[in-house]
């Protein structure tokens, strides 16, 4: 694994396995092919502290079909809840071909599973106040869709550029605390390049950026992330 950015950890924190490792699999990164997918598994295997976890973005995923395809709710739901099943269907099937004493070590979680942690469903009611009465965190958080979605963004108009929002506003609860899930917290995220989300998240964690919200969502574990490539 190739790594070129540390943030809130050192390569000596992961070598010595201090962290959960939890790997977030976006719909939309077509970097997350099998052989990929298949490469951080065995990275995480190596360096994690005790088990790995795949959290597939799916549920938030169907915001960019109702932006952008012009679909009902349903449908949209429906749509990435479809693609869900195909990621983890080849997660687990990569899962199948290692040795035994490795399949246990890693967890496969939807979406809607680390909804499920009371932290997320405390401070995504600050997230989506905040995004409403603040209008500095409301425009920052549009920099960071124009800014991942690129030329994508360049035609629609402000109330789909809000709608996309909701897809970040609903990833800050559980990227900013590490996921829960199982009674465990994974706390370290490697993933295919770095944006602006990532620098919200370690402002918000050091209180250097929007104190006052930060000051709101007591964080309790800082997650850590590296900006990891397959080699």
């Amino acid at each position: 694994m190739i790594i070129n950015s540390f943030l809130n950890c050192t390569e000596r924190d992961i070598q010595s396995k201090k962290f959960n490792i939890f790997v977030g699999i976006s719909l939309g990164n077509k970097y997350f092919s099998k052989e990929n997918i298949k490469k951080y598994i065995l990275w995480a295997l190596e360096n994690t502290k005790e088990t790995v976890l795949f959290l597939i973005a799916d549920q938030n995923h169907a915001i960019n079909y109702e932006v952008f395809n012009s679909y009902n709710r349903e449908k949209a739901l429906q749509l990435a809840s479809r693609r869900g099943d195909k990621v983890e269907l080849t997660i687990k099937k990569i899962i199948e071909s290692l040795p035994p004493e490795k399949r246990s070590l890693i967890k496969v979680a939807r979406w809607e599973e680390a909804r499920e942690s009371q932290y997320y469903k405390e401070k995504i009611k600050i997230f989506l106040n905040e995004f409403q009465e603040n209008n500095e965190f409301h425009d920052f958080i549009i920099k960071i869709v124009q800014e991942n979605l690129g030329l994508k963004t360049k035609n629609i108009n402000v109330l789909k550029l809000e709608k996309l929002s909701l897809y970040v506003l609903d990833e800050l609860p559980i990227l900013l605390n590490g996921v829960e899930f199982q009674s465990k917290i994974y706390d370290l995220h490697p993933y295919p390049g770095l944006s602006r989300l990532d620098d919200l998240l370690m402002s918000l964690q050091s209180g250097t950026l929007f104190p006052q919200l930060a000051a709101k969502l007591e964080i309790k574990h800082k997650i850590a992330e590296v900006e990891a490539y397959v080699d």
